[in-house]
């Protein structure tokens, strides 16, 4: 793979260029180690300083490493870095013991396969299975460790839409509750004094007769947290059976990922990804 390299970075060191985008301090050495470094074709240590117009290569071989699974995604947008995708609903985003090869990750090593791409499935964040929108993919190590950390970081703008039960009051606000296991259930969560800080912004976009569509801006990102919170106001999600939303309208939970802003490693721009409500959701608010 191959990088340009910003002329910000002129003598700098290899290694401080690496470390920017938060890559592990082991891989860096292993790569070193191995000889996969090269600055402008020749072979570079962790001392090499960079020049103008230096272009960075890391050799190494990789392979699809998903079983394929034939699914014509939607792809919405992709570089040579990026693989963003609109997710859709009722699939895992990766295999585990019980599903083993038709997950979204495995769709993506078919679309890999089929665009000879040889490149390892790396997603960097996750959608519950129900959720449909913006799905993130990195084709290498250095965008994988930079969309990594920054996701962990929550320094990218993740915004949600969900159809929720009810006349959602006041329209718009913030909610910061603390997110734990639930007890008594092993698949939900519930807002807890001892649980994970969670934040989660939203807006009211429309009222309707019984529900409301709602945006949601993220700050952190637990597991089911606009469903957790949304049940916490007192207006769970309609498809949300687990926390008590109605599947008369709809029989999977309301809510979409719908616009993403980021900051590009290597084209140095802001992006923003935006992804229309799927059918069945557009449906309900008809």
């Amino acid at each position: 793979m191959n990088y340009k390299i910003d002329n910000k970075f002129i003598q700098k060191t290899i290694r401080e260029y690496l470390l920017s985008f938060h890559l592990a301090k082991a891989k860096i050495y292993n790569l070193f180690l191995e000889k996969r470094i090269y600055l402008n074709g020749e072979l570079a240590t962790e001392n090499t300083k960079i020049i103008k117009n230096s272009v960075l290569s890391i050799i190494y071989d990789e392979k699809i490493n998903y079983i394929p699974y034939k699914y014509e995604l939607e792809i919405l947008y992709e570089d040579d870095y990026l693989l963003i995708i609109n997710k859709p609903p009722f699939f895992m985003v990766h295999p585990d013991e019980e599903n083993k090869d038709k997950t979204v990750a495995n769709m993506v090593a078919y679309y890999y396969l089929k665009k000879n791409i040889s490149t390892n499935v790396r997603y960097v964040h996750r959608l519950d299975t129900e959720t449909t929108g913006i799905l993130v993919f990195a084709k290498d190590m250095l965008t994988e460790s930079y969309m990594n950390y920054n996701f962990m970081q929550h320094s990218f703008k993740r915004y949600y839409l969900a159809i929720c039960s009810g006349e959602v009051k006041p329209d718009e606000g913030t909610i910061d509750a603390p997110i734990g296991l639930d007890r008594h259930h092993n698949q939900r969560r519930r807002v807890s004094k001892t649980g994970q800080n969670a934040i989660t912004h939203y807006k009211v976009l429309k009222y309707y007769k019984h529900f409301s569509l709602v945006e949601m801006l993220l700050e952190t990102g637990r597991t089911h947290q606009i469903r957790v919170h949304m049940k916490y106001l007192g207006y769970p999600l309609l498809g949300d059976e687990l926390y008590g939303g109605s599947i008369k309208k709809i029989k999977r939970v309301a809510l979409h990922s719908a616009r993403f802003v980021f900051y590009h490693p290597f084209l140095e721009e802001e992006i923003t990804i935006n992804c229309l409500l799927p059918f069945d959701m557009k449906k309900v608010l008809e």
